[in-house]
């Protein structure tokens, strides 16, 4: 009540004042017309809540905005700390890494120096193999020259020693006779034909290693132009299968096999069997010496036409083999003793001697004595090849067959 009563003092006061000036009217009009805006515009309580919630809100993002302003302060230091600790990382990156381009250059520098040094050493053993080449040439025409003198000089003893076994009797020449000296030839065949002196001979190279086996033995001169004048047995490659009975035998293993089989089969179970698996081994075994004979028949080492050092390694390599296959011999000799003590359970398990047959007993004595004659066979066959071919390398002044390998039986796993 006290405003409106103010309120209408005012608009007296006003119309007084308006009454007196000529725009008074229009003035009072103006005023009145702001005053009501005025009031009309005049914020409610729901308003100014909202207002203060507006401001808690301006105040709450003026905070975050604050907090945002620090933390990426903060993280600016961080990645300013991370750019310079990377920076550190790849200065000593790149001083690796220049170390390593630095032993890189210098590892192709080495490299460069060993290709020469490799070039310089294959030009100088191009110069020595042409050198020995000459050398060589040089050798076999000195060889040849020796040869010719050689035979010269034995033509003239021969000559002398025609003469000399002629005898003066009654003006006229009689010609002695010669039974002394056929006498020492036919002894000399017979002591080399002997199977001692075959077996003598192939212990000496498997004694285990000797003095003389690193002897370096001198050249000699060729003697094959007097290969006709020695009284000796037929070469061990020059036989067959056939001529040391070792095929018949196995023919005739393999038919006892069989009648054991037939006649022994409810008092034998695994016998049969194991000497038929003995019997394959006699068979390969045979065969592989019988192929190693005839490629030395092929290339015969007694050929005067083929060059020293062919022939000197083509024997070199078949008596390596004949080592190889004499091995073989002796661990198939091993397995027939194994399979000799097989045999011997099998008739004392069998509950007495009395139920085995007479027959089954006859059959496996028979078998057994036949696959001991054919263990001995090949040993002799083998040590004879064997024998032969240290006697040709030790006339040949070639006998250093331990240069080509290690071991005794290098092809022996």
């Amino acid at each position: 009540m006290e405003e409106k009563v103010e309120e209408e003092a005012r608009a007296s006061e006003l119309e007084s004042s308006v009454g007196l000036h000529p725009h008074g009217k229009l003035l009072s009009s103006y005023l009145g017309l702001s005053f009501s805006l005025f009031l009309a515009l005049l914020p409610s309580s729901s308003s100014i809540s909202q207002l203060s919630t507006l401001h808690l809100k301006l105040l709450q993002a003026e905070q975050e905005l604050c907090r945002l302003k620090s933390r990426r302060k903060e993280d600016s230091k961080a990645n300013a700390r991370v750019v310079e600790i990377f920076a550190g990382h790849r200065e000593g990156w790149r001083r690796e890494e220049k170390r390593m381009v630095d032993q890189i250059h210098a590892a192709a520098e080495e490299i460069a120096c060993l290709r020469a040094r490799v070039a310089e050493l294959e030009r100088s053993e191009a110069e020595l193999k042409a050198r020995v080449e000459e050398l060589t040439r040089e050798v076999g025409e000195r060889e040849e020259m020796l040869g010719f003198v050689a035979r010269e000089r034995e033509e003239m003893l021969g000559f002398v020693a025609r003469e000399s076994q002629y005898a003066c009797l009654d003006d006229g020449k009689v010609r002695l006779p010669a039974a002394e000296a056929a006498e020492e030839e036919e002894e000399v065949g017979t002591v080399y034909g002997q199977p001692e002196f075959v077996a003598s001979a192939s212990k000496l190279w498997s004694a285990g290693d000797g003095l003389w086996q690193d002897v370096q033995y001198e050249p000699v001169e060729p003697l094959y132009h007097m290969k006709h004048f020695v009284a000796r047995r037929e070469s061990p490659w020059k036989v067959h299968g056939e001529s040391t009975g070792v095929s018949s035998k196995l023919k005739l293993l393999e038919q006892e096999l069989l009648n054991l089989e037939r006649v022994g089969k409810s008092d034998l179970s695994k016998v049969p069997s194991l000497m038929r698996k003995q019997a394959k081994r006699y068979q390969a075994l045979s065969g592989k010496i019988d192929d190693l004979c005839q490629r030395m028949q092929a290339s015969d080492p007694c050929e005067p036409t083929l060059s020293s050092e062919f022939r000197t390694q083509r024997q070199t390599e078949f008596l390596l083999e004949a080592f190889r296959l004499q091995q073989r011999a002796s661990e198939t000799g091993q397995k027939f003793m194994a399979l000799q003590t097989e045999t011997g359970k099998s008739r004392m398990g069998g509950g007495g001697g009395e139920e085995l047959g007479l027959s089954t007993k006859r059959s496996l004595d028979s078998i057994r004595n036949n696959l001991k004659e054919i263990q001995r066979n090949l040993e002799i066959w083998l040590a004879r090849i064997i024998g032969d071919l240290e006697g040709i390398l030790a006339r040949d002044g070639a006998s250093r067959v331990r240069e080509y390998y290690i071991s005794r039986y290098p092809f022996v796993q």
